[in-house]
C-alpha cells in the first residue's frame, strides 16, 4: 500500500474455529442420532447467519476480575483514591505472592491512625509501596505504576493514577461506556425485540465512512449520524441492522422511551450523571469522552459451518498452516456443510463417537468472536465456565442448544 496503516483502518477480522466434544443431549429413544446432530447444528449455524446476534462487548472488556467498569465510575465522580483502592484491593485465584502483597498493602494503616496523623500514614504508605515493588507481577502494569508513584509521593492518589498509561486509564472509562450499553442493549431487545424497529429507536444514517478512506482516524463518532425514529418511521425504510445505541459521552444523542430512561437510571445509582462525562474531558484531555455509536444486532458475513465425527480426541477438525505447507489431510469426515451434500455415511451412533464442529465468519470491528459463539452454542464463553470443558467425554461438554 502506498498509504500508512492507522487505527481506524481495519475493515474486519475473519475467523475459522473448531467447536468439539458438541452434545446435543440426549436422543428420543429410536431416534437417529447422526439426524439430530445434523439438524440441530444446521439450525443453529444458519440462525448465526441469518439472525446475527446481539453485539454485546465481550467479558474481556471488563478484565480478568470483572471490576474494570467500576475503576471507570469511581474517575468519572473524581475519586481517584477510590479508583486506586480497587485496582489495588484484593483479588481472587492469584499466586500466594500477589496476594500477599495486596494483602500487606491493604493492612497499611492498620497501626496508624490516618485522620488524626497524615504524616504518619504517608510514612507508612511510602514504606509499604517500596515494601511490595517487587511483588508486583510481570504483567500488572496499572499496579506497578501506582506503588512505584506512590512510594515517591504517598497519599497523591491523583497523581498515582494519572502515572498509568493513557490508553489504560482510557479502558477504565471505556469498560463503564460498555457495561452501560450491554444492560441497555438487554433492556431493548427484552421489551421491543430482536427484529423490528421501534419508536423512540436511534438509526445510524450515516456511518462516517468515506468511499475515499478507509479509516485512518482514532475517533469512533467522527462523521456519524443517528436519527430518532418516530412513528411516521415505521413503514419498512429502517431496519434492526441500523438501530444503533449510544456509548455514554459528551457529544452523542440518547434513545428515546424507556431505554434513554434506563441510562439516567443506571447512572443515578452509580452516582454519575451525563454531565461527568463533559466534566472528565475538560479536566483531563486525554481522557475525553464524546461517545459513539454501536449496532445493537451484528450479523456476520461469509458464515460457513461443517459438522465432523470423530473417535480420537485429538484429531484436527481443520487445517494449521503448517499442516496446509505440509500438504496434511484431515481424516476427520465431514457429516455436512451449509452447502454441500453429506459427505460420509460413518455410523454415528456409537458411544465413542464425538462430534464436533467447524465454524467460520467474518465480523466488524469491535465485535467478538466469543459473543457470537455464546449466541451459537447458547453456553458461557466465561473462562471459568471454560476451564471445565473436556475433549472428550459427557462431562461439561459444549452443548448447543435450542
Amino acid at each position: 500500500s502506498s498509504e500508512e496503516i492507522k487505527l481506524g483502518s481495519l475493515s474486519g477480522n475473519r475467523f475459522d474455529i473448531a467447536l468439539r466434544n458438541i452434545d446435543i443431549g440426549d436422543a428420543p429413544g429410536g431416534s437417529d442420532k447422526r439426524q439430530l446432530v445434523q439438524k440441530k447444528l444446521e439450525d443453529a449455524g444458519n440462525s448465526l447467519k441469518g439472525h446475527g446476534f446481539i453485539n454485546y462487548f465481550g467479558m474481556q472488556r471488563f478484565g480478568k476480575f470483572g471490576d474494570t467498569h467500576k475503576v471507570g465510575i469511581a474517575i468519572l465522580k473524581g475519586e481517584s483514591e477510590g479508583a486506586v483502592n480497587i485496582i489495588m484491593r484484593e483479588k481472587t485465584d492469584e499466586s500466594p505472592r500477589i496476594a500477599g502483597a495486596r494483602r500487606q498493602w491493604a493492612m497499611r494503616f492498620d497501626s496508624v491512625d490516618v485522620a488524626k496523623d497524615e504524616n504518619a500514614a504517608r510514612e507508612a504508605e511510602m514504606k509499604c509501596a517500596r515494601a511490595i515493588q517487587r511483588d508486583m507481577g510481570r504483567f500488572m502494569v496499572c499496579e506497578k505504576s501506582i506503588v512505584n508513584s506512590l512510594s515517591r509521593k504517598p497519599r497523591d492518589y491523583k497523581r498515582a493514577f494519572s502515572s498509568i498509561s493513557k490508553n489504560m486509564r482510557s479502558m477504565f472509562l471505556h469498560a463503564y461506556q460498555s457495561y452501560l450499553w450491554n444492560m441497555v442493549a438487554t433492556h431493548r431487545i427484552e421489551t421491543g425485540g430482536s427484529t423490528e424497529v421501534k419508536v423512540g429507536d436511534l438509526v445510524l444514517v450515516n456511518d462516517g465512512k468515506s468511499p475515499q478512506k478507509s479509516g485512518g482516524s482514532t475517533s469512533g463518532l467522527k462523521g456519524k449520524a443517528v436519527k430518532l425514529v418516530e412513528e411516521q418511521d415505521l413503514d419498512g425504510r429502517y431496519s434492526i441492522t441500523e438501530v444503533v445505541l449510544p456509548l455514554a459521552g459528551s457529544k452523542i444523542q440518547y434513545p428515546g422511551g424507556s431505554a434513554g430512561d434506563l441510562f439516567d437510571e443506571l447512572m443515578n445509582q452509580d452516582g454519575i450523571s451525563k454531565e461527568d462525562f463533559a466534566r472528565i474531558g475538560a479536566n483531563d484531555r486525554e481522557l475525553s469522552l464524546g461517545g459513539d455509536y454501536r449496532k445493537i444486532i451484528c450479523k456476520p458475513s461469509d458464515v460457513t459451518f461443517e459438522v465432523k465425527s470423530y473417535n480420537d480426541p485429538l484429531q484436527p477438525l481443520m487445517k494449521t498452516d503448517l499442516m496446509k505447507v505440509n500438504d496434511v489431510d484431515i481424516t476427520a469426515p465431514t457429516v455436512r456443510t451449509d452447502n454441500e451434500e453429506e459427505k460420509d455415511s460413518q455410523t454415528m451412533d456409537d458411544d465413542n463417537t464425538i462430534f464436533g464442529m467447524v465454524v467460520g465468519f467474518s465480523l466488524p470491528p469491535s465485535s467478538y468472536a466469543t459473543i457470537a459463539l455464546r449466541e451459537l452454542m447458547k453456553r458461557p464463553t466465561s473462562s471459568e465456565y471454560q476451564s471445565k470443558l473436556e475433549l472428550s467425554g459427557k462431562c461439561e461438554r459444549n452443548v448447543l442448544s435450542s
